[in-house]
């Protein structure tokens, strides 16, 4: 799949190119090194971004990179909009060409070389979903080499909060073995046909899932987390066949 080699955590300044809405509380942030360095990562890693605050203390929030690896060295980002957030209403409301200070890449939610897999899972709530997209390139070589079936699972309230769900399609449809499902807990219109009532934990039944073959990602709603998580440890998955990242409000 993909050589671990992990590099120095870097501080740098970030820029913004675009900013656009993606779903009814998110928004998709485009960024780049502001010294056009490249910027090196590995799918499934987050950068941190610093933001001053009244008390004079430095607060720092994450976020996972959304980019799917090509000729660029933007830095693409969802991001959940709280009310009266540090993080949130700063980066929301940020122009074009404004700078932010800024730490990565960092963090291990990535996929192993070389790892024998029949199914991997990789389960995402709201913006917990964007580490997945940045390992689309990844994905596919993996089911060529060393998995045999991948299911990505995006669990969401409402369909139009399903963010990136095009780019998982369009994947989905090129390529074999791979299956992408959007999950919706409150949605009361008609349904696709990768589309389901309910929580992405409750998709695990459907999946015939072997816990000594197969291997699940958890990201995002740390109550999600948690409640998958005990679900498949139950079913008797050991704890390093669940690998997983929690969101927390950027408040």
């Amino acid at each position: 799949m993909i050589i671990l080699n992990f590099m120095a955590i870097e501080k740098f300044e970030a820029e913004l190119v675009e900013s656009k809405q993606i779903a009814p509380n998110v928004k998709h942030l485009t960024f780049k090194k502001a010294d056009g360095s490249a910027f090196n990562f590995v799918p499934g890693q987050f950068i941190t971004f610093l933001f001053d605050h009244e008390d004079g203390k430095v607060r720092r929030r994450s976020y996972s990179v959304a980019s799917i690896p090509k000729d660029t060295d933007l830095i693409e980002i969802a991001i959940s909009y709280v009310d009266g957030g540090i993080a949130s209403e700063q980066l929301f409301n940020m122009g074009v060409g404004d700078k932010f200070n800024a730490m990565g890449p960092a963090g291990r939610l990535v996929l192993k070389d070389g790892e024998k897999i029949r199914k991997l899972i990789l389960v995402g709530t709201g913006t917990g979903i964007a580490p997945y997209r940045a390992m689309l390139p990844t994905i596919e070589k993996a089911l060529a080499e060393d998995v045999k079936e991948v299911h990505i699972l995006l669990g969401v309230q409402y369909k139009a909060d399903a963010i990136y769900a095009e780019d998982f399609r369009q994947y989905a449809k090129k390529i074999n073995s791979l299956y992408f499902k959007a999950c919706l807990s409150r949605e009361q219109e008609t349904l696709a046909i990768d589309e389901q009532k309910g929580y992405v934990q409750h998709v695990f039944d459907q999946l015939d899932l072997m816990p000594q073959e197969d291997v699940v990602y958890l990201c995002g709603n740390p109550n999600m987390i948690d409640d998958a998580f005990a679900l498949l440890t139950e079913s008797g998955f050991d704890a390093k066949r669940v690998r997983r990242e929690k969101y927390i409000s950027s408040n």
